[in-house]
């Protein structure tokens, strides 16, 4: 199967290639002064109808951008801090903290099972 590609891909490779030979002995064969302005109009011919289709990315786009682990982990720490100037705001913190974390590590298993 992998031959036919490559067998396919030599064949258009080659077809394009006597295209060209062909539009170039054309050109070169006009007048001089003509030769620019008839190269300029083959090329906005074919930009004009050959469609380029976008590249399919072989990686999967990423499902979310943060994970809540990493917003776990500055909350911690913060409520390390409150926690010595106002401890119920502390706790409140590390708690919060401890839920972020909880669903980081949740997610990434989920995510994984799916898969």
């Amino acid at each position: 199967m992998n031959n036919d590609i490559t067998s396919n891909d030599e064949e258009r490779g080659n077809q394009v290639e006597a295209v060209a030979r062909d539009l170039a002995r054309t050109i070169s064969a006009a007048p001089v002064g003509e030769r620019e302005r008839l190269r300029d109009m083959a090329v906005h011919v074919l930009r004009d109808e050959v469609e380029i289709a976008p590249a399919v990315s072989a990686t999967p786009a990423p499902s979310g951008t943060v994970n809540p682990f990493g917003i776990g982990i500055p909350l911690m720490l913060a409520g390390a801090v409150l926690l010595v100037m106002f401890p119920p705001v502390g706790l409140l913190l590390f708690a919060a903290a401890a839920l972020m974390m909880l669903w980081g590590v949740a997610t990434v298993f989920l995510a994984h099972r799916e898969q």
